[in-house]
């Protein structure tokens, strides 16, 4: 399976206190052999998160090294810029970066918005810290 991670669900893989059911469905994911994508923006969403807390900017690779990050460019922002119904701009972003990944690859979100949105562009869609479901 391919999976796009977006920041709702790598926050709570990083930060202590998080809810440990994130970091559980990564690990499993990594261990089953399921390729894991995010965009570029996740590295800096982590990162200013730390840094907002006050927290080593290390406790973010235990996420970063088991995804591949996939550039923002140009073709990105405007897959982005086009997507309807309304959606913020960085979920837009990963939203965008998930649909130019192909088909077969699915949405680890707990951000409903963005997973109503999703399913709007085609996209399967997954809550790992909803009560009652599995990866």
């Amino acid at each position: 399976m391919r999976w796009y991670l977006d920041a709702s669900v790598a926050l709570h893989a990083t930060l202590p206190g998080g809810d440990c059911r994130a970091r559980d469905w990564l690990d499993a994911a990594w261990l089953a052999g399921d390729e894991v994508y995010s965009s570029t923006l996740l590295h800096l969403e982590l990162t200013r998160v730390l840094r907002r807390e006050r927290l080593p900017s290390t406790l973010a690779r235990p996420v970063l090294d088991r995804i591949n990050l996939v550039s923002i460019d140009d073709g990105v922002l405007r897959f982005a810029a086009a997507i309807e119904p309304h959606v913020k701009s960085l979920d837009a972003i990963h939203l965008a970066t998930c649909s130019l990944l192909g088909s077969g690859a699915g949405v680890a979100t707990h951000d409903a918005s963005m997973a109503e949105v999703a399913v709007l562009l085609g996209l399967d869609t997954f809550d790992p810290l909803s009560p009652g479901e599995g990866g």
